[in-house]
């Protein structure tokens, strides 16, 4: 195991913005793993996971822990039968890959979402009316106190939610996908592809979709855009012109720019319309938006 210290987070997400990990480690076996969260463990420090970075906002401030990344072993998808069995650390679009190879469909939601099949395990990430718990069959979650295999209902998977905790990494996720010419796949996700690249910031540093969709009859995004959100800027972030439901790094932002366009969206949505938005993006360190009000 080689622990690094001092790495700058800012370089493993997609926004680009955030602080320091206290340590750092890639591991790219089960024992590798498991050996790092013992070490996290023995010296009481709290442990997160990174993979490639989306959904995800760094306190400028760092993190006063262990930061995992799974490579390796725990980062490699293969096809067993009419299952996907990857690492926690394989790359969504490498997966999709080896599904439309293999003739399994399932999995083309994945295109929009540019993850891992851990991090897509921790929130039951979703697009485009599917998510991990339609295709999910159980995922091994390894922790210092051991390691189990979790179904989707043990993991506790709702909309845009798992009930996994820092501390607790997806090392491994079996995915039941069902056989579909490779060709219809294909088509599938060039539509998708078109849709996302029509209606979200595709070209700019952003961490994907900022809040959930609210039990509304708007989206999250329309209920900014109609709270005038569109182009608003503090420091170095702005409400992306194209989609108000993310947030871009315009010029040098900050984690904390970000955090401030959050609250103030939090606050219009629910001056304007009564809702409280509930962040999708995960935060690491010592984050918080403030109470409404």
């Amino acid at each position: 195991m080689k622990l690094e210290e001092g790495v700058a987070l800012s370089r493993f997400t997609t926004l680009g913005t955030g602080g320091a990990a206290k340590a750092f480690v890639r591991s790219e076996t089960l024992a590798e793993l498991e050996e790092a969260l013992a070490w996290a463990h023995e010296r009481h420090l709290p442990v997160a996971t990174i993979g490639l970075g989306s959904n995800l906002l760094v306190a400028d401030e760092g993190f006063e822990g262990l930061v995992v990344r799974l490579a390796g072993e725990l980062a490699a998808a293969e096809i067993v039968g009419e299952r996907l069995v990857a690492g926690g650390g394989a790359a969504n679009a490498v997966c999709l890959h080896r599904a439309r190879a293999a003739g399994l469909g399932g999995f083309e939601f994945a295109c929009a979402i540019p993850g891992t099949i851990g991090g897509g395990v921790w929130m039951n990430a979703g697009a485009y009316g599917s998510d991990w718990a339609a295709i999910l069959e159980r995922a091994l979650v390894v922790a210092a106190d051991g390691s189990r295999w979790l179904d989707p209902a043990e993991l506790g998977l709702s909309y845009r939610r798992s009930g996994l905790r820092h501390g607790q990494v997806v090392a491994r996720a079996e995915l039941r996908l069902k056989p579909r010419p490779a060709e219809e796949i294909k088509a599938t996700v060039s539509e998708l592809q078109a849709l996302r690249k029509a209606a979200q910031p595709t070209n700019k540093r952003t961490f994907g979709s900022v809040f959930k969709n609210p039990e509304h009859e708007l989206t999250a995004g329309r209920m900014l855009e109609a709270c005038g959100l569109k182009g608003h800027r503090i420091g170095g972030a702005q409400i992306s012109p194209r989609h108000a439901n993310f947030i871009e790094n315009a010029d040098g932002a900050r984690s904390a720019d970000a955090v401030a366009l959050m609250a103030e969206a939090r606050r219009r949505a629910q001056e304007q319309f009564g809702v409280e938005l509930e962040h999708e993006v995960e935060f690491l360190g010592p984050l918080e938006l403030p109470p409404i009000g």
